[in-house]
């Protein structure tokens, strides 16, 4: 006689993409990396911009030059303030990474700001 043949049972796939977003612990180390960038750039940009004086002495280019810098570490600052709040708020273990990047990242942003406004006030008044 023939064996009865089992109900069918789908077998589970072997693999499954991840839906899962990154761990708050792995955020809070990229924005910490990315809010020590521009961090670590500012130290380096004073002798960049002395090259830049000894290249070309044109106050429009290196004023554009200025602007593009700030800009870009304006954008990655911004990168960082938004992980590093999203870090903190996702996981408790990982609000003291998070807040360690927010802080650096706002301490930045607000560096920048305070420069443009002096350079701006200094350029219309002085």
């Amino acid at each position: 006689m023939t064996e009865p043949v089992p109900p069918y049972t789908p077998q589970p796939y072997p693999y499954r993409p991840s839906t899962a977003a990154p761990s708050a612990r792995n955020l809070a180390l990229v924005a910490l990396i990315v809010a020590a960038v521009p961090v670590l750039l500012q130290g380096v940009w004073p002798g960049i911009q002395i090259q830049l004086y000894r290249a070309i002495y044109d106050p429009a280019a290196i004023g554009l030059v200025n602007a593009v810098f700030s800009l870009f570490m304006s954008a990655v600052s911004v990168a960082a303030l938004v992980m590093g709040i999203i870090a903190a708020r996702r996981d408790a273990g990982a609000r003291l990474l998070g807040g360690i990047a927010i802080g650096i990242a706002g301490s930045t942003l607000v560096g920048i700001g305070l420069s443009l406004a002096s350079s701006t006030i200094g350029g219309r008044f002085f």
